[in-house]
């Protein structure tokens, strides 16, 4: 049955696909089917290529994400179990899969460095739609339109409405990384029983909130209120920001939704003030913006040195089994009604990513769509996603079960092997197995907590409302979206006193790099397409 990826805000005129309306909250719905073993090009191939000459191999250099984890000895992040399995699989094909790392934190501008270079990987991921519609419009990326027919069947007849939002102007510059099932975009949470250690209810609103932060300080000095990192992504403030902004009008949604610039909707200088506030009380540290690789605030997570987070990961949760406080009680729950008094937030979005080529490799385009071919598989996809069924997993009353990372460093494998898993980013069997397979990669948390996190996680959301067309302005988009990033932490940072001479100073370099520009071209498309 074809997937639904119209209740995303993601609206493409009738000439592409139909046009919905935005922003439904969804949940998910259990399904225990187990995986088929689709056979595609590559299952194919395989058998027609059993005695390829090494001389005709063809390598391929493909991204994978470095979060700097670590390996068991004698395995890499480039050379491990998982990407050796993975060779051996596409060798029958004439194809060999060199592994390039990319740091994950400013992926995108080291890219753009390497595509400036001629030093980019064959394959490459993104999150960001506008980057892909720029790289494409400017002559730099393969059209993967042709090579859709070479994709597994059941990937393409399940994900039509995807594939097309991956298309620009009639090209299909990305295959995206399609979810069975998704939820929130960044999760909250909050150390339970340092609230009722001090007498007071778990906060419901902002306010609340507000107050349980501050008496977190006054009562637990050595405790960091409110975590914060200095990295260049939006997951810690977001939803804090968003939670003084509607989404009641329309036309603003379309305007600032795609992108960080969700984060300046109307409202948002009174959140920016609040968190400035924050920093200059200490409930946020002063000196956050230092911690550029998170270091700091990911060992205060993990000994259970903080009261109150707001990220899309889920390191305090696991931080159940490191946390130096034996009474650790760590939960996710909603918190931040936005100024319409919905506790829904951003989702990850009903599509995970963008997959695309850069020109560069068109000349071994063969190779390239064959390894794409046989990720598209979901048999393949399953083994990559769980580390080869077998090794990094084991099968469980028909479904694959996810080993511990730390099993899984030990056996050779990459801790994170999703990040190779470019097509298919979760599966339907997973539906009714979230708190099964958080528990089985996390041993040391209690079911209730997992069972709360799992309720919490996959509620309250909506779909950003996305522009489908590839807009001139886009070209602006990549650059503005770090300098968001910059731009939220400097009005953090403002002296005592400066707040709006920072704030209109910083502001003022995001209108000099054409974010005005970008957001009256949206307010144009919407004026000409949605009214």
């Amino acid at each position: 049955m074809r997937k639904s990826f119209t209740k995303a805000c993601a609206l493409v005129m009738a000439a592409a696909m139909a046009v919905t309306g935005c922003g439904n909250a969804s949940k998910t719905e259990p399904s225990a089917a187990a995986p088929e073993n689709t056979a595609g090009e590559s299952t194919a191939a395989a058998t027609e290529a059993q005695n390829v000459k090494p001389e005709d191999i063809v390598d391929i250099n493909v991204m994978v994400y470095d979060r700097g984890s670590e390996f068991s000895s004698g395995n890499s992040l480039t050379d491990n179990e998982l990407t050796r399995w993975i060779n051996e699989a596409m060798e029958p094909q004439g194809v060999h899969v060199n592994f390039v790392p990319v740091p994950r934190s400013g992926a995108d501008d080291q890219v753009n460095l390497m595509l400036t270079a001629g030093t980019a990987p064959d394959i490459i991921r993104t999150y960001d739609r506008q980057r892909v519609a720029t790289y494409g419009s400017q002559g730099g990326l393969v059209d993967l339109g042709p090579y859709l027919e070479r994709m597994d069947p059941k990937y393409v007849s399940e994900n039509q409405e995807a594939i097309e939002f991956a298309q620009f102007d009639g090209k299909q510059y990305a295959l995206p990384g399609v979810y069975s099932y998704h939820g929130k975009g960044h999760d909250t949470y909050i150390r339970q029983d340092l609230v009722e250690k001090m007498g007071m209810e778990m906060p419901t609103d902002r306010e609340e909130l507000i107050e349980v932060l501050y008496a977190m300080k006054e009562n637990y000095p050595d405790i960091t209120p409110y975590a914060f990192a200095g990295k260049i992504t939006d997951g810690n403030y977001t939803n804090f920001l968003l939670s003084y902004v509607s989404r009641e009008n329309e036309r603003d949604n379309y305007i600032y939704e795609p992108t960080f610039t969700t984060v300046l909707k109307p409202g948002h200088k009174d959140g920016l003030r609040q968190l400035n506030q924050f920093v200059l009380d200490g409930i946020i540290p002063a000196d956050f913006a230092v911690d550029v690789d998170s270091t700091k605030y990911k060992q205060d997570i993990a000994n259970g040195k903080v009261g109150f987070v707001l990220d899309g990961g889920s390191d305090c949760i696991k931080a159940y089994a490191t946390a130096e406080d034996p009474d650790y009680h760590m939960v996710e729950f909603d918190v931040l009604k936005n100024a319409d008094g919905s506790y829904e937030v951003p989702s990850q979005d009903a599509l995970s990513h963008y997959v695309y080529v850069p020109k560069t490799a068109e000349k071994k385009i063969d190779a390239v769509v064959k390894y794409l071919s046989w990720l598209s598989n979901e048999e393949n996809a399953m083994n990559v996603a769980y580390g080869i069924v077998g090794l990094g997993s084991d099968m469980v009353d028909g479904v694959p079960v996810r080993k511990t990372s730390e099993e899984m460093t030990k056996l050779g494998l990459n801790p994170s092997p999703g990040d190779s898993n470019f097509l298919i980013a979760n599966f339907d069997f997973e539906k009714d197995r979230l708190v099964e397979n958080f528990m089985s990669g996390n041993p040391g948390v209690p079911q209730e907590v997992v069972e709360e996190k799992i309720k919490v996680q996959y509620s309250n959301y909506y779909d950003k409302c996305l522009i489908p067309s590839a807009l001139e302005t886009d070209q602006y988009v990549p650059l503005l979206q770090s300098l968001i990033v910059e731009f939220v932490f400097k009005v953090m940072s403002a002296p005592e006193g400066k707040f709006d001479e920072v704030y209109d100073k910083e502001y003022q370099t995001l209108v000099d790099n054409h974010l005005q520009d970008v957001l009256d071209e949206r307010a144009a498309w919407y004026d000409a397409n949605m009214k």
